[in-house]
C-alpha cells in the first residue's frame, strides 16, 4: 500500500491542491518499508487525482480538501482521509494504529482560487 501525505511548511496541507510537497510511505502490514517525497506540480484545476493514480497512490492523507478533488480521488480508487492535523510522523503512526481522526467535510471556500 502507498500512502501520500500532503505536506506545507512540515505539517499536514491546509489545503490539499496547494501542499508544497507529498511524503509517500509504502506500508507493508503496519511497516514502512520505502520512504520518498513527491513535489507537488503547479496547481491546475483537477490535475491532482491523475498525478497521485499514476505514482500508485492507494491513501490520501490531508487537511482541507474540496468536493471536486474527492470526487476525482474516487475516480481513482484513492482513499481519502481530510480534516487531519499534525506532523506527518505523528498522522502516519495514529494511521498505522488506527486512530487517526479525521473529517468528512470538504473546503467550500477557495479564498479567489477560481474553482
Amino acid at each position: 500500500m502507498r500512502i501520500a501525505i500532503a505536506i506545507t511548511r512540515d505539517s499536514i496541507a491546509e489545503h490539499f491542491g496547494h501542499c508544497d510537497h507529498f511524503n509517500v510511505y509504502e506500508i507493508d502490514g503496519k511497516e514502512v518499508i520505502k520512504e520518498e517525497q513527491i513535489k507537488n506540480p503547479p496547481h491546475v484545476k483537477g490535475y491532482l487525482p491523475n498525478f497521485l493514480s499514476e505514482r500508485k497512490i492507494d491513501v490520501l492523507i490531508t487537511g482541507n480538501i474540496g468536493e471536486m478533488a474527492v470526487k476525482g480521488l474516487e475516480e481513482f480508487n484513492i482513499k481519502t482521509l481530510r480534516g487531519v492535523k499534525g506532523t506527518p510522523i505523528e498522522v502516519l503512526k495514529c494511521y498505522l494504529e488506527d486512530t487517526l481522526i479525521t473529517s468528512d467535510s470538504v473546503c467550500n471556500e477557495h479564498q479567489g482560487h477560481n474553482h
